[in-house]
């Protein structure tokens, strides 16, 4: 009787296995992680797909991206006429998506907005072209769209919901592509504020919130 000879074979096989998981684990055999690029902005090559990049870009609060999509004359005019320029505008989405406080027309404090939800952004009508002659937007495309968006402030409870129709001009550019070639790239010329509809908590408009950042 050799009673060690079962844990000496045991021992062996133990060995083995530890032996070959090293080999597996050696730097001849390197993890190589998930690098999937995950972005869902694509080349705005047509007015949708501008004004998919739009919608997910003010959803993420990305001033980027948001950036990206405006062109170099963007204007937004408000339902009382007045009219930003693209500056006013960017400066003002920032602060927005910064989550900087505002203040109303009064000069009362407005929290600053956490997160943003878009529960409807339908496009209504097909897009288009507006005449040379439009007083504010002459030979862009157009289109009517109604949305949803609710803002959610500070603390969760406290929002503001937009319920409205939004005319969207868009403009195409051919862009350099570093290469000696031009890739058409749409931009948003314009977007025109319309009326609510008495929906939201606070019956404000696209502009009205605009304007508290």
């Amino acid at each position: 009787m050799h009673p060690t000879k079962p844990c000496a074979w045991f021992l062996t096989v133990c060995l083995i296995l530890v032996s070959i998981g090293l080999v597996g684990c050696s730097d001849d055999d390197p993890i190589i992680p998930d690098t999937g690029d995950t972005t869902l902005y694509i080349w705005p090559d047509t007015p949708d797909k501008l004004m998919i990049n739009f919608e997910l870009a003010y959803s993420e609060m990305n001033i980027t991206e948001y950036e990206n999509c405006l062109h170099p004359d963007f204007q937004f005019k408000f339902t009382n006429n007045d009219i930003w320029e693209r500056a006013d505008d960017v400066n003002s989405t920032t602060n927005m998506f910064a989550g900087n406080s505002g203040e109303d027309s009064q000069g009362s404090p407005r929290m600053g907005v956490k997160s943003i939800e878009i529960s409807q952004f339908t496009q209504e009508l097909d897009w288009d072209t507006t005449l040379p002659n439009h007083p504010v937007f002459p030979s862009s495309e157009k289109a009517l769209y109604k949305v949803t968006i609710r803002f959610f402030l500070e603390n969760d409870y406290n929002t503001i919901t937009i319920s409205s129709q939004q005319l969207f001009y868009v403009m195409p550019e051919e862009v350099d592509k570093g290469n000696g070639t031009t890739q058409t790239r749409f931009f948003l010329y314009g977007q025109q504020d319309l009326e609510g509809e008495g929906k939201g908590n606070e019956d404000m408009t696209w502009g009205g919130v605009k304007a508290l950042y």
